[in-house]
């Protein structure tokens, strides 16, 4: 088949897959969560080796990454608490080097009104195309899901992408 739309496994995690088990799927996830870290890790590496056999021979896809071996130590999850007591998690999926917008991290605050899933992007500015990381939301509005730009961040770094959650879900909860 012709013309296969380009996309990665990394972006089908970071997009599709655990956006959908934390939204459609969330007590499971949650108690997933709740085993700690190394369980997490166990648990992200399974989602990567189970939809890289799914995936492999699809048709309407060509996978970037389809033939990328990765390990438990390329998955890590942290936790933080923000001032007003919201847990976020993040969570660090595997180097990458390609130019879609699959994330390099995800993070899911815990907030009063359910769950918020943010994500750390590969994009490029409008007018000169040089690279660039994007904040983005995925959220569901009237049964569909939505993608929110949340704005940039200075680079790829664990702790700028983290400051800016942070610093929005404190702002948000005055």
């Amino acid at each position: 088949m012709e013309n296969k739309i380009k996309t990665s496994i990394q972006y089908q995690i970071s997009h599709v897959k655990l956006f959908d088990e934390v939204f459609r799927n969330g007590q499971n996830f949650g108690a997933e969560l709740q085993k700690g870290p190394a369980v997490m890790k166990e648990y992200l590496l399974n989602m990567w080796n189970n939809l890289k056999i799914e995936l492999k021979d699809n048709d309407k896809f060509e996978f970037n990454d389809i033939d990328k071996e990765v390990t438990i130590n390329d998955f890590d999850i942290t936790f933080n608490k923000t001032k007003n007591g919201t847990s976020i998690f993040f969570i660090t999926l595997p180097d990458y080097e390609y130019k879609d917008a699959a994330a390099k991290y995800i993070a899911l605050a815990l907030t009063n009104n359910g769950p918020r899933y943010f994500t750390l992007e590969y994009s490029e500015h409008v007018m000169d195309h040089t690279p660039c990381w994007v904040v983005g939301e995925w959220v569901i509005n009237d049964g569909k899901k939505v993608h929110l730009n949340r704005g940039s961040v200075d680079n790829m770094r664990l702790s700028y992408f983290a400051g800016r959650v942070v610093g929005m879900l404190e702002s948000e909860n005055l």
